[in-house]
């Protein structure tokens, strides 16, 4: 499948949102780490995932080295790895589900990748603002972490 890329994330120092359970939490995160001057880091820098343990969404984003003031929230050690990342249509769960289905049946006949069970799966929106504008709509890649079999 075509569409199916593979990436390896190093193993890097990240800052956590904690449990973001109101869009205030969330929006009170998003001004914060936008603050930070990114230059050296990875593109994309900054990842959601669903901690189904506490029902909430938790918004990592990685941090330049060296850095150390993480303010209220917490530093993470990220273990980096291999994700299978497919996209899809941001807020549309029927194009999400298909976009998943796609990328866990690659990996399932890949005969030499499974689904990891030891990290979380995570999602970037990928497209600029200007893209929302004209298309009405962002892409969201999604990471589905992988080990070698």
């Amino acid at each position: 499948m075509e569409h199916i890329r593979v990436i390896n994330f190093p193993s890097m120092k990240m800052v956590s949102s904690g449990p973001i359970t109101t869009m205030d939490e969330l929006t009170a995160f998003e001004h914060w780490w936008r603050k930070i001057d990114m230059k050296d880091c990875i593109t994309p820098r900054d990842f959601m995932y669903n901690d189904e343990k506490r029902n909430c969404m938790i918004w990592l984003i990685a941090v330049p080295k060296g850095f150390i003031d993480a303010d209220k929230y917490e530093m993470i050690d990220f273990p980096g790895g291999l994700f299978a990342v497919g996209t899809a249509k941001d807020g549309d769960d029927a194009d999400m589900k298909r976009s998943k289905n796609m990328v866990i049946q690659w990996i399932n006949d890949s005969g030499c990748f499974e689904v990891s069970k030891e990290r979380h799966e995570m999602a970037h929106v990928c497209t600029p603002k200007v893209f929302k504008e004209k298309m009405g709509y962002h892409l969201t890649d999604f990471f589905v972490p992988i080990d070698v079999k």
